[in-house]
């Protein structure tokens, strides 16, 4: 753990943090070879959403991130996957009148865990999703874990036994103790992601202040 910290700030990110970017994403995904954005990526998602797209900065140290995009959520069917949500990766998926904020990505370099900084992450989140009056979050939630126990429980056990806290599940639990709530097994999610044999769980959280958009009378 770090020591010494005198700031801690949120920013957006954009271009001019790429590098810093894109080494901190090579290490937080080790397991995964090539799984960092490209520099095409993180421009078109500057450009479509400025404001999803937060960076987290400790001593002036890029220590993590999150980005999302606007989706239309009923146009997809609830057991979708990661390719489909991103439009294969374009993010031509996102839209300024979507009703939900989708979670595309969020991490916390190693040496800054512990300093509640992805709550702090999830924190922007939600005062977003608020302020543009979206019904909530969703996002597919790994369970590095799984792979450990694929062999004896299914993804419904694994994530019960986690619930039941008798299964340490560093991505799920930090979940639910953010107010999200798993709603589905999503089989097949992300391709590669073998420590959790390619599963995930859907969770989301409601936005309660939540006003629907009022649809005045045609003349």
């Amino acid at each position: 753990m770090i020591k010494d910290i005198e700031n801690v700030e949120l920013q957006f990110l954009t271009l001019n943090d790429y590098d810093e970017f894109k080494k901190a994403m090579i290490e937080v995904y080790s397991n995964m070879p090539n799984s960092y954005w490209r520099e095409f990526h993180i421009k078109s998602l500057i450009d479509k959403f400025p404001e999803g797209q937060v960076i987290i900065k400790v001593n002036g140290e890029l220590a993590g991130c999150a980005m999302s995009i606007i989706l239309d959520y009923d146009a997809f069917d609830e057991h979708h996957t990661y390719a489909e949500i991103t439009g294969d990766f374009t993010f031509d998926t996102h839209s300024d009148e979507g009703d939900v904020l989708y979670g595309i990505d969020v991490f916390i370099k190693s040496k800054f865990r512990g300093l509640r900084l992805g709550r702090r992450l999830y924190d922007y989140r939600k005062e977003l999703c608020e302020r543009l009056n979206l019904k909530g979050i969703a996002f597919g939630g790994r369970i590095p874990n799984y792979s450990k126990y694929q062999d004896t429980l299914s993804p419904k056990e694994y994530i019960e036994s986690v619930k039941r806290k008798e299964i340490h599940d560093p991505v799920l639990n930090f979940q639910m103790s953010n107010d999200f709530h798993p709603t589905k097994v999503l089989k097949g999610y992300r391709a590669g992601d073998k420590e959790s044999s390619e599963f995930a769980v859907l969770l989301e959280w409601d936005n309660i202040y939540y006003q629907k958009p009022t649809k005045k009378a045609a003349t």
